[in-house]
């Protein structure tokens, strides 16, 4: 049954690796398996033993320019180029969840039709007008399922089904944006649009990159280096500042995982991509000494409390019930900080949380964006 969880273990992967690679038959298909479990292994293994590395990975693959033409990356061009990247080739949240939970196009068709962008209304994005984009593997999960229904969300939390489970390789991006100069053009990704007889030029700020090469998802958060004290003075209702320290472990020395630096050998030096730094990485609720793990963007969660934010224990409380809205669960305590800002959970989910909804509940596998679907039309 899809619904139903699988513990993925980093040997049993290897192992199917070792299995595959016996081609001893010559079979072209056979060669080409091995090769694709070799790649899914590798990613699998890095993400779990590398995780800083594997995100600088993640963070050069889906920012390397798109191919309109067929939603993947176009290989004609090199990394900074001007132009859509590879993930806004992929299919938006309100491209996903239409009104009256009417069908989503193919993957195909969408592309077909060509970029939708996604930016915000006013000087930066927010909670409610952050651009969210779906991989392939996670809009056709959602459309062959049905899951941008709320009502067969519903139906399957009655039947006492407990648990999603995308794929592996199923990936969401959140991207949030704050509006720029001209000037600023050469430091950001950017992008342009024109309002009331005016342009106006939108830089990439933030960017969240969720993966799932393991069941609990693989979390990284990358910033722009103006996030650290720019825009919290400029606009201090949007940006927090970098209140929770970065920690990089590829780009910076051991005794200092807070340098705010970018890796050498990525290819980001002389690009506007080298201006972005990652916050940080998530593969477990807690560390070596028990300590619940942290992680957080300093915009896309500016709202909250910034030392309380944990992307995995928020994401795990995901959930949809038999009735009522979308969000049967808190993806914050009723605690607020001294500035009344809402604190968060961190470390293994609280299990009474999910006994305390009085109804079935359905996980959604970490994936919030299932919040946005809709109901059926009567």
């Amino acid at each position: 049954m899809i619904f139903s969880k699988k513990i993925i273990l980093v040997s049993c992967l290897l192992g199917a690796v070792s299995a595959y690679a016996d081609t001893s038959n010559d079979s072209t298909q056979n060669i080409q398996n091995a090769q694709r479990q070799q790649q899914n292994a590798r990613n699998t293994f890095l993400a779990i033993n590398k995780p800083d590395q594997y995100a600088w990975k993640l963070f050069v693959a889906l920012n390397r320019p798109g191919n309109p033409s067929n939603c993947k990356a176009d290989r004609s061009k090199k990394l900074g180029d001007p132009g859509l990247t590879r993930w806004q080739m992929w299919r938006s949240r309100t491209e996903t969840f239409l009104d009256h939970a009417a069908k989503p196009k193919s993957w195909k068709k969408a592309c077909q039709d060509g970029y939708s962008p996604a930016l915000p209304t006013g000087d930066a994005s927010n909670l409610e007008n952050e651009e969210v984009r779906l991989n392939k593997k996670t809009y056709n999960f959602i459309r062959k399922n049905k899951l941008y229904s709320l009502d067969e969300q519903e139906r399957l939390a009655a039947q006492g089904i407990k648990d999603l489970d995308f794929p592996l390789g199923s990936r969401e991006v959140k991207a949030h944006w704050v509006k720029i100069t001209e000037n600023d053009k050469p430091r950001y990704h950017w992008r342009e649009v024109d309002r009331a007889n005016e342009t106006v030029i939108y830089g990439l700020s933030a960017l969240h990159i969720s993966s799932k090469d393991q069941p609990t998802w693989f979390w990284s958060t990358f910033e722009h280096a103006d996030n650290e004290s720019r825009w919290p003075t400029t606009h201090p209702s949007a940006f927090r500042g970098w209140v929770v320290p970065s920690v990089d472990s590829v780009a910076c020395p051991p005794s200092n995982l807070a340098c705010n630096q970018i890796p050498q050998d990525f290819g980001l030096e002389g690009t506007k991509w080298e201006n972005y730094r990652l916050r940080g990485t998530q593969i477990d609720w807690v560390d070596n000494r028990g300590n619940p793990t942290i992680l957080t963007n300093s915009q896309i969660e500016g709202f909250l409390d910034q030392k309380s934010m944990s992307c995995m224990t928020c994401h795990a409380l995901a959930a949809k019930g038999e009735t009522g809205g979308p969000v049967p669960l808190p993806p914050e305590t009723t605690q607020v900080n001294a500035e009344g800002r809402p604190i968060g959970f961190v470390g293994p989910v609280p299990p009474e949380l999910f006994n305390n909804a009085g109804q079935n509940l359905i996980g959604l596998d970490y994936v919030w964006t299932l919040r946005h679907a809709k109901r059926e039309a009567n």
